[in-house]
């Protein structure tokens, strides 16, 4: 049965999948999920696609709901290149990135020559992970953003398995824009989601949040709250995404579908050859490997490979393609089963979702009569997700030095507001505001004033700590945790910069400028 554009027939056979809904509706619950879509195309029929709880606080979650997508992006990114690399304007693994984009320089020269695009997506650069902290929120132009990337000390030597980076993705899809002429959202609109007929995909969250059926993003205090279904509902941020081609496409479950068997059939739709065979099969080809800590079980391969913008598995004997994107108030997922004609794709809209991952094997052992070995959605998934939400209760509760107390500052307070600068993670803003406070003794209001430090599009106060220490506490969509900020003196006894400590044990210091704050 052909596939018309833009939409799957609807399989009448739902015997196939018989009580699927009922299961998953009460896994989502015990998952602590508020609302998720799920679709199934099994042998070129959507055989299942379903949503469940709510998308925000009236309307239910359905298969059309929109949603980020976030790391799935990379495998449009490294697709749309692939479109490139056949149009014979772009090569994997020949030419150096900085050809492409000139702007794209780091510290070492002879790191900068040898690096290909090939080495980018499959995340083989060894390029701190935490660095991109300095892009995320960020309103600077992202080949801005890159050029900062010329400070940057890292080994030359590349990663024997996946260093898994956002930044590298957003300058193979920049570099990928300067080839084609034209911005990099539009290179991937024109090379994949306009052929495809993804008429329900697209950039940007400010874009996502105008349209009329987009899930809202969610947050749970605890996985006891979210099981309870207790949630805080959030907006998306309207601000630009400076790593898009890392994780800025919205999409819903029916288009990933359609996505991922185009994919699954080597760029073929209705026959049609709409992408280049060649180039997709090298997106699906390792590259790279994945490190694991702990041994996986018997129902997976050894270790996981990494295409470019896809992880290369086995489960149960079965080839699957697949990868995953999360964001805070958002999860998603995309697996594909080549040898078995499989296609499935899952979102949520809350963070700690790893049901969506685990939903992929309890569907693969009822369609290919596997042994169940595991529970995969009420004790797998469950077991991880409760993992989750502790791993962020530690963050949030992070290990701040022991207090000193009755240790005041001494530097003068009109010293500790300024403009503090890092060659390559930006700029950080210290102003002082004033805030009305109500007098203890009930006679009106009085000033006080309190110091904000600002980065990117993040906001804090500044709390004494002890010291030249502040506390500081950014946060994002629910998700949050506190971090040090230390001034710092010059031999003339005046504030001369301050660290601020990202992700332990990586301090950066930042200078103060000579400018005043406008």
């Amino acid at each position: 049965m052909q596939i018309p554009a833009g939409t799957f027939p609807r399989s009448t056979r739902k015997d196939d999948l018989s009580g699927l809904k009922a299961i998953l509706e009460a896994a989502r619950i015990k998952n602590g999920i508020p609302g998720m879509s799920v679709a199934i195309l099994h042998k070129g029929e959507v055989v299942f696609a379903e949503g469940f709880g709510k998308r925000n606080e009236h309307q239910p979650f359905t298969e059309e709901t929109i949603a980020p997508i976030q790391s799935l992006t990379k495998a449009f990114t490294a697709t749309a290149i692939g479109q490139l690399v056949a149009e014979g304007k772009m090569d994997w693994d020949t030419t150096p990135v900085n050809t492409y984009l000139p702007e794209f320089e780091l510290k070492d020269p002879i790191l900068t020559s040898q690096l290909t695009l090939d080495d980018l997506l499959s995340h083989r650069t060894t390029l701190s992970r935490e660095m991109g902290i300095s892009w995320f929120r960020s309103r600077e132009p992202r080949r801005d953003l890159i050029k900062r990337l010329r400070h940057a000390e890292i080994p030359s030597k590349l990663s024997k398995t996946v260093n898994y980076n956002n930044v590298m993705y957003a300058v193979a899809g920049e570099a990928a824009a300067n080839v084609a002429g034209i911005p990099y959202e539009q290179v991937v609109h024109d090379k994949i989601i306009e052929p495809l007929a993804l008429s329900n995909t697209g950039f940007s969250q400010s874009v996502m949040k105008k349209l009329p059926n987009h899930a809202s993003p969610y947050h749970a205090n605890s996985f006891e709250d979210a099981q309870k279904g207790v949630f805080q509902e959030n907006e998306y941020d309207e601000i630009y995404m400076a790593v898009s081609p890392a994780g800025d496409i919205h999409s819903n479950v029916l288009d990933l579908l359609r996505w991922g068997k185009c994919v699954m059939d080597g760029g073929q739709v209705n026959g049609e050859q709409v992408l280049d065979k060649k180039n997709i099969k090298t997106t699906l080809t390792p590259h790279n490997i994945e490190a694991t800590l702990e041994r996986r079980t018997s129902d997976f391969a050894i270790t996981e490979n990494y295409g470019l913008g896809w992880t290369l598995d086995t489960y149960k004997g079965h080839n699957c393609y697949g990868h995953g994107g999360s964001y805070p108030g958002c999860k998603a997922f995309l697996m594909i089963f080549p040898d078995d004609d499989l296609v499935i794709a899952q979102l949520a809209n809350i963070s700690f979702a790893t049901l969506l991952y685990n939903i992929n094997f309890y569907i693969a052992d009822m369609l290919f009569d596997l042994p169940f070995t595991q529970d995969w959605l009420f004790d797998v998934a469950v077991k991880d997700t409760s993992e989750q939400y502790k791993l962020e209760e530690e963050q949030r509760e992070r290990e701040l030095p022991p207090q000193i107390k009755n240790r005041p500052s001494v530097l003068p307070r009109e010293e500790l507001a300024g403009e503090f600068e890092n060659p390559l993670f930006g700029r950080v803003t210290v102003t002082t505001v004033n805030t009305p406070r109500w007098k203890g003794d009930g006679n009106g209001e009085k000033e006080e004033s309190e110091l904000v430090i600002q980065y990117n599009n993040y906001k804090s106060t500044l709390e004494h700590y002890h010291f030249e220490s502040f506390k500081s506490v950014f946060s994002d969509l629910g998700e949050w945790s506190p971090m040090m900020v230390n001034y710092q003196t010059g031999s003339d006894g005046h504030v001369s910069g301050l660290t601020m400590d990202f992700d332990e044990p990586q301090v950066i210091c930042f200078t103060k400028a000579k400018r005043p704050v406008e």
